[in-house]
């Protein structure tokens, strides 16, 4: 009986072996996504690697906004950018960087902080002001809210030093043996106010941060994890039509198929769009269902623009099916089918921010994402759903999608075999 398990062991991993490209992809396809994953994610998990880069529009009259800013410059984790290319940021030069998606963050603030920190806490009016946080409404709040919530314990430390050497001249002037008995109470009184009023107390904060978004953005309310996830998870699902439009064409070669439509007087082109144009339809079908179903369940918005959202799906189907025609034509075995469609979805879905947004991983990282469908795919779908735009702005998008479809198509009608099948 050990023979005869051996024997087929050994049959069935000559078999395994024979296929040198499925061999290869089966152990290069996991490989592959953990270098990806792992520099995606590197910057979490080793602090000071890369820090988060933040715009900051410093229109302050004294020196209170200029300490904070190095205070938050100093630690590990953020990086603070007040020039770009040489030139002091403006908020409109920060609004734009943000809208060109080249920061996330900008944080601008106001000409009179430094008057709010510092003003008598004695003052029969409360002077207060706020720093504006403008914010792509595509990043998450768990990326956002940390960083405003260090920010605010900045300004809290910084009110509190500001005020505690007033309050503590109002204690003095209570404690020095001159003053009117009549008057200690009121000094006692405002020494409290100084210390604890602007800080500690029940009132609001005479500095507070508040979060916008660029001009221009048509946004209600800021993204839900919906609005975040959905778009991401969903490019990623309908790009797995090519795995089932390569195993069709590989099962129709070596059912003979092709070598029979051969004989017809039909061009190649028109062969395999014919072949095309089935799964493109159930690629949209997959889209309307998956973006429907998200609409009715879970209250998912789907923008303003009707017509943009149409567009852009269209363009990302057209994509996914281009690149099930190109997988098609380099493959020639099902585990080649396999290996290489796990391979190519993975990687492209981890590059392009399906799985991890792409403004957490390296710079480098983010670049080579925009060599990938998904990441085209991907924004436009968050300049539709979140962002509020409409189809003229995602049209460049559109546009980049539309050519990725026909490089794809292209590349595969010029590989494309229509009789070889390996066994």
């Amino acid at each position: 009986m050990i023979d005869q398990i051996l024997a087929l062991t050994w049959k069935d991993l000559k078999i395994f072996f024979k296929d040198r490209g499925g061999v290869a992809l089966i152990f290069l396809q996991p490989f592959m996504f953990i270098v990806v994953m792992s520099y995606a994610l590197g910057g979490m998990f080793e602090p000071g690697q890369d820090r988060i880069q933040l715009l900051a529009v410093n229109q302050d009259r004294g020196t209170q906004a200029a300490t904070i800013l190095a205070q938050l410059d100093s630690m590990e984790a953020f990086g603070v950018e007040t020039t770009w290319e040489g030139q002091p940021l403006t908020v409109e030069l920060a609004e734009k960087l943000v809208v060109e998606g080249k920061r996330n963050l900008a944080l601008v603030f106001p000409p009179d902080f430094s008057d709010a920190l510092e003003q008598d806490p004695a003052a029969a009016e409360r002077h207060t002001t706020r720093i504006a946080a403008i914010v792509d409404p595509a990043t998450s709040s768990q990326f956002v809210e940390p960083i405003l919530g260090t920010l605010q314990g900045l300004i809290e430390r910084s009110t509190y030093t500001a005020m505690v050497p007033k309050g503590l001249d109002y204690l003095f002037e209570w404690l020095a043996p001159q003053t009117p008995a009549g008057q200690r109470e009121i000094f006692k009184a405002q020494a409290q106010e100084a210390i604890s009023g602007g800080l500690l107390g029940g009132e609001e904060p005479v500095v507070t941060v508040e979060r916008t978004v660029p001009a221009g953005m048509q946004v209600e309310k800021y993204p839900d994890t919906f609005q975040q996830n959905v778009p991401g998870y969903t490019i990623y699902g309908i790009f797995w039509i090519v795995s089932l439009l390569a195993g069709s064409v590989l099962q129709e070669r070596r059912e003979g198929t092709f070598r029979r439509l051969l004989a017809a007087p039909m061009q190649r082109a028109v062969m395999l769009t014919g072949k095309l144009l089935p799964y493109y339809l159930i690629n949209l079908a997959q889209l309307a269902i998956m973006l429907g179903a998200s609409h009715l369940l879970f209250g998912l918005s789907l923008g303003p623009s009707p017509a943009g959202l149409v567009a852009v799906s269209l363009a990302a189907a057209a994509t996914a099916t281009g690149l099930g025609v190109l997988v098609s034509a380099l493959a020639r075995t099902e585990a080649q089918v396999g290996g290489l469609t796990v391979l190519l979805l993975l990687t492209l879905s981890a590059l392009g921010g399906c799985f991890v947004p792409r403004f957490i991983m390296p710079t480098w990282l983010q670049t080579i994402g925009l060599v990938t469908p998904h990441a085209w795919a991907l924004d436009a779908y968050q300049d539709l759903l979140v962002r509020g735009y409409g189809l003229a702005q995602v049209l460049p998008k559109v546009g980049i999608l539309a050519g990725f479809a026909a490089l794809f198509f292209g590349i595969g009608v010029w590989r494309f075999r229509f009789d070889t099948v390996e066994g």
